[in-house]
């Protein structure tokens, strides 16, 4: 099921009903189009999760790996960004397998450039790509259980 994406707030939004839903040790892979909103959906996870110590979620491209303290069970999500890696060899200098197995959370974006990099046998998988001036969010698979109140939260919040 598709859901679109009208605005950057609808993208926050997004990844704030999927945090709400995340639980210790899960892993969210995030794929889909340059320019796409998957920062933004982070930023929104981050930010309902109550981020502390920093102003704002921002893009990884080149730090490959931002680490953010949140309030909770959490504790901190690992926001890791591949687009700039090419291949598990690169991947393995970065620490990628440390940092994954401290984090509370890890989300990774560019997940389908290194798809080896999934760190979990049921992993958020979202997908987001352009449909002219609109975003789309595909929630492709989740955690047995969590999945569906996902995407049943997000057609209702985004039809509001």
């Amino acid at each position: 099921m598709s859901h679109l994406l009208r605005s950057e707030r609808d993208t926050e939004r997004a990844g704030a009903l999927l945090a709400e839903h995340c639980r210790p040790g899960d892993f969210v892979a995030l794929e889909g189009d340059l320019g796409a909103g998957k920062t933004c959906l982070v930023r929104g996870l981050v930010d309902r999760l109550g981020l502390i110590d920093a102003e704002r979620v921002t893009s990884p491209t080149f730090a490959l790996i931002h680490r953010y303290r949140v309030r909770g069970p959490l504790k901190e999500v690992a926001h890791i960004d591949l687009y700039r890696l090419q291949g598990v060899d690169e991947l393995e200098s970065t620490g990628y397998w440390d940092v994954v197995a401290e984090a509370g959370l890890t989300v990774v974006e560019w997940i389908d450039r290194i798809p080896a990099a999934v760190a979990s046998r049921e992993p958020w998988w979202l997908r987001l790509s352009h449909r002219g001036d609109t975003r789309v969010l595909e929630v492709v698979e989740g955690p047995e259980g969590r999945v569906g109140a996902v995407r049943a939260a997000l057609e209702a919040a985004l039809l509001a």
